[in-house]
């Protein structure tokens, strides 16, 4: 009778008991943002990824703030495998401005990749460099090693992270992974566009996905989601003359401002507001005369008198929110409207 190996008992912990235990907190390198664990920074090629890898870099390395989000000094490997010395230096010095580089930032353009020993080089690493606590890998790509035989894309890609994931975890550590999202996007999830199959992305901690609804846009979207921090969306700009991102707000109040701008200097929310400023708080008047008041005041309004009451109730709303107008089209029995505005604070 063949011999049953003995299995070891499950490990657990009551409820009660683990209620009670003392935990260490999850460590943060950039709080809210990157925690330990395995991190990935994904967006098409081209899109300023290596010019934010080295501001983390330094912003990390010397405890100053990164995007406005605060960072806990310590030792940053960053691998930039795509990237010569010479190319490093100038993007560090213009990065810097003049400010000093720290010891505790170091760099390399080659390592070996995950089948040949890279985790044993980053092993040896840490052990001459404990305080190290972010290495960025710029990119992933670069580290992949052959798809085993018969392994399916999902099983390399869940393979491959998770040995990242594992030596982070082990080492309590951040390692972000730099990688490219895929050519044709999904609107509805911008995480589900990194390229690869869901064995990357489940084996990872954080997602970072940078985005533009246009190539051509001034503006960025940063997403951030993960099992540590708060899903998120902000919106970025980068600055070619210091060469540095920087975020503007989340994308809900950048939204709110813009719409703010288009309502403000709106041809009908201008020429009301001057009609009103000018008449003690209230106006009426036909269509025709609006148009005609808002060339006095240069202010011009391109709808013509049929359509003009289709985009004054389309400003109704906002009117009142923003400036406490009110607004009543009255029919004069012509077939035609009166339009009249008044200001909620004005005896009507």
């Amino acid at each position: 009778m063949k011999a049953v190996d003995k299995i070891e008992p499950l490990f657990f912990h009551a409820a009660d008991e683990l209620k009670n235990m003392e935990i260490e907190p999850m460590f943060f390198v950039v709080e809210n943002m990157l925690p330990a664990g395995l991190s990935i920074l994904a967006s098409p090629p081209k899109f300023g990824k290596s010019w934010m890898c080295m501001m983390l870099s330094i912003a990390v390395s010397n405890g100053t703030p990164f995007l406005g989000f605060k960072t806990n000094k310590s030792g940053v490997l960053y691998l930039a495998l795509e990237d010569s010395y010479q190319r490093l230096q100038d993007r560090m010095s213009k990065v810097l401005r003049g400010a000093q580089a720290s010891n505790l930032f170091a760099m390399s353009i080659q390592c070996r990749d995950l089948g040949h020993g890279l985790i044993q080089q980053l092993e040896e690493y840490l052990q001459e460099r404990p305080e190290t606590k972010l290495i960025v890998i710029d990119t992933f790509a670069k580290i992949r090693s052959d798809c085993k035989r018969g392994e399916s894309a999902y099983t390399q890609d869940y393979r491959e992270a998770g040995a990242l994931k594992q030596f982070a975890d082990a080492h309590k550590i951040c390692i972000l992974l730099v990688h490219h999202t895929k050519k044709m996007r999904d609107i509805g999830d911008v995480f589900a566009n990194i390229s690869g199959t869901m064995g990357l992305t489940g084996a990872s901690d954080t997602m970072i996905v940078l985005s533009k609804d246009d190539r051509m846009d001034e503006q960025t979207k940063l997403s951030i989601t993960g099992r540590d921090v708060d899903m998120n969306e902000y919106q970025m700009q980068f600055d070619k003359d210091s060469c540095r991102w920087r975020i503007l707000g989340t994308s809900e109040d950048v939204e709110k401002e813009q719409a703010l701008e288009r309502y403000n200097t709106h041809p009908i929310v201008e020429t009301v507001r001057k009609l009103l400023q000018q008449n003690k708080g209230t106006w009426r008047g036909t269509a025709s005369e609006l148009i005609q008041s808002s060339r006095y005041f240069q202010t011009p309004i391109y709808e013509n008198a049929q359509t003009l009451g289709k985009a004054i109730s389309k400003l109704q709303e906002d009117m009142f929110l923003n400036d406490k107008i009110l607004y009543k089209p009255i029919k004069n029995g012509t077939g035609s409207k009166i339009h009249e505005f008044w200001v909620t604070n004005n005896n009507h």
